[in-house]
């Protein structure tokens, strides 16, 4: 068995769960799977009577019916269309979170209520956006910046806007990862626990019993970035009656993939390892680590972790064949002079630079076992006190392992790899 990077296996697909495990979103998408051939029928003017090519609705977006239904099903029938959609990328993007990073429902009731005051023209509009101004402000201060980033996508009118929002994002984030630290005492993991997790051959329930052990006496959880297999083929076989294009489409956004908690779903921990290591797994984990780089040059000689530029320099060479002293100046350029948004510039500056050899990369099963493995020691074994408190990309500590990135201090890593 294969896990390939590079050729693109699949496009990683939002799909998720919804059970006790799924966000608000996800706790519709039961009823609505359930629905959706009907109603699609109902919108493009056909049904068992008249059967027809579903190829032929072509002025029908299938998330337009996902919307609607998604909108019925949370008590807010003959929604506007314009705010339904909206509102239905916010669920989306929200799904996607760790569970306990999501925003609650009262704060999806806020900017729900705010979307649908604009698209009626509601006198209310500026109620409900001071409403929503205020509780980004407090996602910023807090260090939820994924929460935030959501948030802020409803004022970018602009291109100037979404420059600035974004560049705000970005520089808080970096500074709470130079800077963060853990705000509550850690409880020791039993030396038991730990031997049997970090044994050669251990079994999946007892490197779970230790992961558990991680959160439930220090906060500290790691998850994969998943889509749920059985939900996925609920809405494969609801949606065959319809044309494989708009199938297509529409398992692109549903059921919705999300950072999920390993030992979440009941499958093995390699199989569920090897689903999340699709190719934007490591385009995330690189694009990380040039992110930071970035941020260190430009606050050189503040930061304490110039080092890092000097690591991430010798790893671009010696993985990629990349010379970084070409990159930075171009990402400057484009990002300062040029005015794109700088995730525009890191995508750029990613595929053109990077792309090549990210394509040729290619991971066997001896491999990532072996890097699964290491993992699970070096969390086990390293001082839970230099984790700061949240959700972890647990990939990213195995791609430390497969492409060895020289950290000069290995605890680094652990605010690389927070998710924020």
């Amino acid at each position: 068995m294969l896990a390939m990077f590079g050729k693109w296996i699949e496009r990683v697909k939002r799909n998720g769960k919804n059970s006790a495990d799924a966000g608000l979103l996800g706790q519709y998408l039961d009823a609505v799977c359930a629905k959706y051939v009907d109603r699609y029928k109902e919108m493009i003017g056909l049904d068992d009577k008249r059967p027809g090519t579903y190829d032929s609705a072509l002025d029908v977006d299938a998330l337009d019916v996902l919307a609607q239904l998604v909108m019925a099903e949370m008590g807010i029938p003959n929604a506007d269309l314009a705010a339904a959609r909206a509102y239905l990328s916010i669920l989306i993007e929200n799904e996607h979170l760790p569970l306990q990073n999501q925003l609650n429902a009262d704060e999806l009731g806020a900017l729900r209520d705010l979307l649908f005051s604009y698209f009626g023209g509601s006198d209310a509009v500026n109620d409900r956006g001071a409403e929503v101004l205020e509780l980004i402000e407090h996602k910023f201060t807090s260090g939820c910046f994924s929460q935030a980033k959501i948030l802020l996508q409803i004022f970018e009118t602009n291109h100037e806007t979404r420059q600035n929002n974004e560049r705000n994002l970005y520089y808080e984030e970096m500074i709470m990862r130079i800077d963060g630290v853990r705000s509550a005492n850690v409880s020791g993991i039993s030396k038991e626990l730990v031997d049997a997790a970090c044994a050669d051959d251990a079994p999946d329930e007892a490197i779970l019993a230790a992961f558990d052990a991680c959160a439930s006496n220090a906060n500290i959880h790691f998850d994969l970035f998943l889509r749920d297999l059985n939900e996925e083929a609920r809405w494969k076989d609801a949606i065959a009656p319809l044309s494989q294009n708009v199938q297509n489409y529409i398992l692109e956004y549903v059921p919705v993939v999300r950072w999920r908690q390993l030992g979440t779903l009941k499958e093995p921990l390699i199989n569920q390892i090897n689903r999340h290591m699709v190719f934007e797994s490591l385009r995330r984990y690189v694009q990380q680590k040039l992110r930071m780089c970035y941020f260190i040059l430009l606050a050189s000689g503040i930061t304490g972790y110039e080092w890092f530029i000097y690591a991430f320099t010798n790893w671009s060479r010696d993985i990629f064949n990349v010379d970084v002293r070409e990159i930075f100046p171009v990402l400057h350029r484009l990002a300062l002079v040029d005015g794109m948004c700088l995730q525009e510039v890191l995508d750029v500056t990613l595929e053109r630079y990077y792309g090549p050899a990210m394509n040729d990369i290619v991971l066997d099963a001896y491999e990532l076992d072996k890097a699964f493995r290491e993992s699970v020691r070096f969390i086990l074994q390293t001082d839970m006190s230099m984790f700061p408190m949240g959700y972890y990309n647990f990939g990213d500590f195995l791609l430390d392992r497969i492409l060895p990135f020289p950290y000069e201090d290995p605890y680094f890593a652990c605010r690389l790899h927070l998710l924020m």
